[in-house]
């Protein structure tokens, strides 16, 4: 028993500690001490695992955080840096103790990043199940199918060429190269942009990339396409030789800035830039926060030649922005600041303000815009806009009067506003109804003056700004139309003698063209008087 113990220990020493040498324990102590290694090995997994989960959700934070607000705060910077360092520790740790053991190491894909991504995946499909359809509803990223294939489906060079392509050994043919990149500024779909990174990978590009980047800088101005699909060659190649759309993508934003130092010079190579810069963000060459700082600079001095620039930003990838869950809610926000400045800077080209609405317009699904135009009211604005837009007719007039004389005017301070906006809005929208919607107020002098006179002054009001104001409302059918509605409106209230002649003597005044001219003293002297 004693020379097979003694044989058995031998054996296991040998195993454990080499060739030659004995292990001084036995074989249970041997099997008890690696079980203790095993389990000490298994609490630094479960260490790295948590370690591994905890940086990856700092990143993430990080990430939107960045999104949001375009920078990081310092202590969100010294949180990273501090898992960055406990992880490293603990995968030291880790491979330390595997490698001995001969364990490998815990799968760090999986856990925690899985939920994360699960959570993630429903905001994304939220927010882009119009393309699950093949974008038909036009409310996701894209458009339509072929438009998401454009920017989505990018061949993978190194699957389908042979390596020895990618490989930094071999010369490049100069030449075919030359003749290849030629053809770069007549490529006007995706099949002519993938078969042309094919050629020039086999042309040789691994040796000869420095010129074809150069060439990817300047797509030519007389081809509509060529923004979107220079942006594609440069994505598709950036998926074999990394540095190509990392290096297009920077030079292309580098150039953005030198032109916005002369803003008013070589204005459409910047609108050009712009339209290029964008087509990059949908290809993710260009980063979200990067386009952001872009459109801040524009917002900044918000000149002619910046709106260009803001619009063309806004036309290349304001959608997709808006559309994509880790920028929309910023996005979001700098539409909101771009409709403020157009409200405010009313002085700027009338036609370049109606272009930046209908980008503004195009960047936000219809479904929004109608939620956003819709709020709920509450059940007794919606009873008198009922009676005024929908119930009022010329056998109804006298029932609507009755009705509206039985609201709580009292009770109910906001009914007089109610009515007078309910009014308003039926005239603009109702033309053939404004004679009894004067009828109405007529009916509804002697019981609720205030309401009726604050129907008169926001007529009056209104018909004043649109002829004052006329560059308020770009749609020139919708501001003639609005127009005729007031003007009509307004007569008719002077008709039931709702207003007086020096009202309606001054209105007229407004409609006559002014002259910068000595005549016009004396002119506005006879119409005071009058």
């Amino acid at each position: 028993g004693g020379e097979a113990g003694g044989e058995a220990g031998g054996e296991a020493g040998g195993e454990a500690g080499g060739e030659g040498v004995e292990c001084a324990l036995s074989p249970p102590e041997q099997r008890a001490l690696l079980g203790l290694l095993h389990g000490y090995y298994s609490t630094v997994s479960d260490g790295l695992v948590a370690a591994h989960s905890e940086l990856r959700s700092i990143e993430r934070s990080n990430q939107k955080a960045l999104l949001a607000r375009g920078e990081l705060s310092e202590e969100a910077a010294a949180a990273h840096e501090r898992a960055r360092k406990a992880h490293e520790r603990v995968l030291t740790a880790a491979r330390a103790m595997g490698e001995p053991l001969g364990v490998p190491l815990p799968s760090l894909s999986a856990g925690g990043d899985e939920e994360e991504e699960k959570k993630e995946s429903v905001v994304v499909s939220l927010s882009t199940s119009a393309n699950a359809d093949d974008g038909e509803s036009g409310g996701g990223l894209y458009a339509d199918a072929e438009e998401r294939a454009f920017y989505e489906q990018l061949p993978d060079l190194r699957a389908v060429l042979p390596a020895v392509l990618f490989s930094e050994e071999g010369d490049a043919d100069t030449s075919g190269l030359e003749e290849a990149m030629r053809r770069l500024p007549s490529c006007s779909s995706r099949r002519e942009v993938d078969d042309l990174a094919s050629e020039l990978t086999m042309r040789g590009l691994r040796s000869a990339r420095r010129p074809l980047v150069r060439a990817l800088l300047s797509p030519p101005a007389s081809a509509a396409d060529a923004p979107r699909c220079y942006a594609r060659l440069a994505a598709v190649l950036s998926g074999a030789f990394k540095h190509v759309g990392s290096e297009v993508g920077s030079l292309v934003a580098a150039e953005f800035e030198q032109l916005a130092e002369r803003p008013e010079q070589d204005l459409p190579a910047r609108l050009r830039n712009a339209a290029y810069v964008g087509e990059l963000v949908r290809f993710g060459l260009v980063s979200p926060p990067s386009v952001f700082g872009m459109f801040k600079a524009c917002a900044g001095a918000f000149s002619a030649a910046q709106l260009g620039v803001v619009v063309a930003l806004l036309e290349a990838c304001g959608r997709f922005l808006h559309a994509s869950p880790a920028s929309h809610e910023r996005m979001d926000a700098m539409l909101g600041a771009l409709s403020q400045l157009r409200s405010v800077h009313r002085a700027l080209p009338p036609d370049l303000l109606a272009e930046l609405d209908a980008a503004i317009a195009a960047c936000r699904p219809a479904e929004e815009i109608e939620a956003r135009a819709a709020p709920e009211l509450p059940p007794l604005q919606r009873y008198v806009l009922h009676l005024l837009h929908e119930q009022l007719t010329a056998g109804t007039a006298e029932v609507v009067v009755r009705q509206l004389r039985k609201l709580p005017w009292r009770d109910e301070p906001e009914v007089g506003r109610w009515f007078a906006a309910a009014a308003l809005s039926a005239a603009e929208v109702r033309f053939h109804a404004i004679p009894l919607l004067a009828t109405v107020c007529s009916h509804l002098l002697p019981f609720q003056e205030a309401a009726v006179l604050r129907v008169v002054d926001g007529a009056v009001e209104a018909l004043r700004l649109v002829i004052d104001r006329p560059g308020i409302d770009f749609d020139a059918a919708k501001q003639s139309r609005r127009r005729g509605c007031l003007v009509r409106l307004v007569g008719e209230l002077y008709a039931y003698r709702l207003l007086d002649s020096r009202a309606i003597l001054r209105i007229l005044y407004w409609l006559v063209p002014k002259q910068d001219t000595p005549s016009d003293t004396s002119a506005d002297t006879s119409a005071d008087t009058s």
